[in-house]
């Protein structure tokens, strides 16, 4: 982009002179007009925005000076050059203390003005460059700010962060509105071909911040729905609002999408709670359809006609899932499904919204790998399925191939976090290997791992213990010494690490099946 550059003098001819005395245009610049007064020179300072003015320093009405001392007020970034006859040094003591860039002095030398405006283009570059520096770190400072914030709340719906922190932060972030009580909205969008999620969370996420909704607070949940908590209304105007969403996203966005709706909650529990809620809500929306608003009042309507009170124990049925047990998780399956069956309810629907209660609260295991349920068995796929369930036998059938997919998952992200892990133990012993007090718990809290997972997946991936590695790199070490080097055996020993030369002995006979002696003599 060429530089804009503005030439103001009340003679014509020195205006003339200037302007044809250099290729302005074919080094870079662009003149965007003559001046033949201050106030004029004001006008396109105004339109045009000039980086650059050279003006004549004598002139009636305003002079250079006092136009220089105008355009800088205005803007700091033009860069001003006095042409002038005078030599005089109170002008150039003023000129400097203003701010003028530099001067030219009449008659005008041709090659001064080239090699003045070679100068000013490459500053003028260098200050561009600067400023979209500038640009682009307040871009990625407030981008990591959103990051931050939405991982926070993320967190904080989950239950992941304890209730000092999170008042400390809520506070901070000026938000804590949510502990006076809230409601959520948990919108779930219709996966569909030819658009990322991803891309329609960002237009769906526009459209609500473009709503202006009075205190909410709106990010998404480990990539999959969007949350929307609504502080200070009302449940029936909150109600009101979420319909109104809903219309929205279809007619202006096109997008389909469930909307739970969560009770008044209140309290630092109230947040999670409303969180559940929705989620709740959303899995309603199995028997009463999708594409639509859900209240968890509705959910309600149908799981109270349960007459058993009785409940599974959650929190150890969903450790289970994680950890992959597959017989505690099936005899789980079994005593839910018991329950279903104790409670005498006949109505399809509700056997149907029972299922869809046990497969969301597992699906919860999914969220710290940025899955969901939906995503992983097919959205589509998981109604259909749900609506053909019609007795309680189905029902176990179906929920045991489910949580077996589900488990399979969390198998495949654990061997990868395993290889992960197993890769950093073997990079902490390599960097500390000679250190005599390398050892299983040494490695372990370093990489901030679990002595007895570490452990496992590390003979499972290499083949041997933790610790015969370490002894095997050892003797490596030992051998190259002493294929290299004339040093004595307790030297070698205590060099890699060992702390008795004669258990250095006995480790390297037993790895190579000879002495160090004997390892010596083969070797001459």
């Amino acid at each position: 982009m060429s530089i804009k550059v503005l030439l103001v003098d009340d003679e014509k001819l020195e205006r003339v002179l200037i302007r044809n005395g250099f290729d302005w245009e074919g080094n870079g610049f662009e003149i965007i007009g003559e001046a033949g007064s201050g106030e004029e020179a004001m006008e396109y300072m105004l339109h045009r925005k000039p980086q650059i003015v050279l003006t004549d320093i004598s002139m009636p009405h305003m002079d250079g000076l006092e136009l220089s001392e105008k355009i800088l007020r205005a803007d700091r970034s033009c860069h001003i050059i006095i042409v002038t006859g005078y030599r005089e040094f109170d002008y150039a003591r003023r000129a400097v203390k203003i701010g003028v860039e530099d001067f030219l002095l009449k008659p005008v030398n041709v090659s001064e003005i080239a090699e003045l405006a070679g100068r000013l283009k490459e500053k003028i570059r260098q200050e561009e460059k600067q400023v979209k520096a500038v640009e682009e770190l307040k871009a990625s400072v407030l981008a990591d700010q959103d990051i931050v914030m939405e991982s926070f709340f993320q967190r904080l719906v989950e239950c992941h962060i304890p209730e000092e922190e999170a008042r400390r932060k809520l506070m901070l972030y000026n938000c804590e509105n949510l502990l006076q009580g809230c409601i959520c909205l948990n919108i779930k969008l219709k996966e569909a071909e030819g658009e990322r999620i991803s891309q329609k969370h960002k237009r769906v996420i526009d459209l609500i911040k473009g709503e202006n909704y009075e205190s909410a607070i709106c990010f998404t949940h480990y990539m999959q729905n969007i949350l929307l908590y609504f502080t200070g209304s009302g449940y029936e105007k909150v109600k009101g609002a979420a319909k109104a969403l809903h219309e929205a996203l279809g007619s202006r966005l096109g997008v389909a999408a469930t909307i739970g709706i969560s009770e008044w909650n209140e309290g630092f529990a109230g947040i999670a709670n409303a969180f559940e809620e929705s989620q709740k809500a959303l899995s309603a929306s199995v028997f009463l359809g999708r594409n639509r608003c859900v209240t968890y009042k509705e959910y309600e309507e149908v799981m109270n006609q349960n007459k058993n009170n009785k409940e599974i124990d959650w929190e150890d049925f969903l450790f289970a899932v994680h950890n992959c047990l597959v017989d505690k998780v099936e005899d789980y399956i079994k005593e839910y499904v018991d329950l279903i069956r104790g409670a005498g309810v006949t109505d399809i629907e509700y056997l149907r919204l029972m299922t869809m209660n046990l497969l969301t609260r597992a699906g919860t295991t999914l969220n710290k790998y940025g899955m969901g349920l939906s995503r992983l068995m097919g959205e589509e796929n998981l109604y259909k399925e749900v609506r053909r369930i019609s007795t309680v036998d189905e029902i176990t059938s179906y929920l045991e191939k489910v949580m077996h997919i589900i488990m399979e998952y969390h198998e495949g992200r654990k061997l990868k976090q395993g290889n992960k892990v197993v890769e950093e133990a073997a990079a902490y012993i390599r960097e500390n290997l000679f250190n005599p007090e390398l050892s299983l718990r040494l490695v372990a809290a370093n990489i901030y791992s679990n002595e007895s997972y570490l452990s496992r997946v590390f003979k499972k991936e290499k083949g041997i213990s933790l610790i015969e590695y370490i002894l095997k790199k050892r003797i490596e070490e030992s051998i190259r010494l002493l294929d290299t080097t004339d040093l004595k055996v307790y030297e070698i020993a205590e060099k890699i690490g060992f702390r008795d030369s004669h258990y250095f002995s006995i480790c390297f006979k037993k790895l190579t099946g000879v002495t160090v002696k004997e390892f010596k003599r083969e070797k001459y």
